[in-house]
């Protein structure tokens, strides 16, 4: 009796692909075909409310083919919803997301499953930032500012991931489908690893290409913005959900060593001042204190503010960090409970 292969669900959102989408499904499917040896298949296009004519062209390379599946969306509701539309329609062991676009190559699909399948992960990360890893053609602004934030969240992340806010994926369909995902666009990548942490699953990445290119024509007949200040202020805000009390309490570091440094200077002129009066040593501190003031009255108030700012950002760290503690026990229990 021929063992039941493992099935692959190669989930692909899409918003004003017309111009590469039938090509990059070819590639796609024709890659998935090689597999077929080692993978049961079906290609899920999540067609996010296009404009152009992405949906009709996908319905009509899916005639014949029993392995393709569309699914439109009446409206662009943005990835994070066409991601999770796609999810839980998905049929597949494994889920592997991918772009639309191709800028990872089709290969990359096998090397993930091939991760997944000798390291027994729930999720892997193709990673053009880790070592081994290479863009091509993106514009210098935008690859600079993504290094940067990745940079930041990976910091953040208990993860040894370096590419945090990539898309294409393969997960695991049991952990992709029972955990809760709030987030709207891009930034429900990174997301999906800080809960993929709350539930202290292992996370593996691989080595990527990522190659725009063939993407300056097409970008720039594309009906669609690419929102980088927006997306790039929530992937920011997301490090703070990792790791909330550094973003208190490293400030608030800083500005207790101020106050402290500046408390100590204030204390030797004092006392400087002090001796050079008679008298006890009341009056002596009290004239010290005064001349203190006289000279450097902006000593005074840094010390003062300086140090009643560090005090409230230390506590609110401490309370960040017991707040996050709870959210990720309600989750990790509630997300047990209702896999039971």
């Amino acid at each position: 009796m021929t063992a039941k292969l493992p099935m692959v669900t190669v989930l692909v959102p899409a918003y004003n692909e017309a111009l590469k989408i039938n090509a990059s499904l070819g590639e796609i499917y024709a890659y998935m075909e090689g597999l077929a040896d080692r993978y049961a298949f079906e290609l899920l296009v999540v067609d996010d409310g296009s404009t152009d004519e992405t949906a009709e062209i996908v319905e009509k390379f899916a005639v014949g083919r029993p392995e393709v599946r569309l699914m439109r969306q009446p409206v662009n509701m943005r990835l994070g919803q066409a991601l999770r539309d796609g999810f839980a329609a998905a049929e597949g062991d494994i889920i592997v997301v991918f772009d639309s676009d191709l800028s990872y190559s089709v290969d990359h699909i096998g090397r993930m499953l091939e991760t997944m399948e000798q390291t027994q992960v729930a999720v892997v990360v193709a990673s053009p930032y880790m070592r081994g890893g290479a863009t091509s053609a993106i514009p210098w602004n935008r690859a600079q500012m993504s290094k940067q934030i990745n940079r930041v969240l990976a910091t953040a992340s208990q993860y040894d991931v370096r590419t945090v806010t990539g898309m294409v994926r393969a997960y695991d369909a049991n952990f992709i489908k029972g955990i809760s995902l709030k987030s709207m666009g891009p930034e429900i990548n990174t997301e999906i690893l800080y809960k993929a942490q709350i539930m202290r699953v292992r996370v593996a990445e691989i080595p990527a290409h990522l190659d725009w290119s063939d993407q300056a024509e097409r970008m720039a007949k594309r009906k669609v913005s690419l929102r980088v200040t927006t997306t790039s202020k929530l992937l920011v805000f997301a490090s703070f959900l990792y790791r909330p009390i550094v973003f208190f309490m490293l400030p608030g570091l800083v500005l207790l060593v101020i106050s402290l440094w500046s408390t100590a200077s204030l204390f030797w002129t004092v006392t400087h001042e002090a001796s050079e009066h008679v008298g006890g040593v009341d009056a002596r501190l009290t004239q010290g204190f005064a001349h203190a003031w006289e000279l450097r009255p902006q000593t005074f108030i840094i010390a003062g503010f300086t140090f009643l700012a560090a005090a409230q950002l230390i506590s609110l760290g401490l309370l960040a960090a017991q707040a996050k503690r709870y959210f990720e026990e309600l989750f990790y229990t509630a997300t047990h409970h209702a896999d039971r």
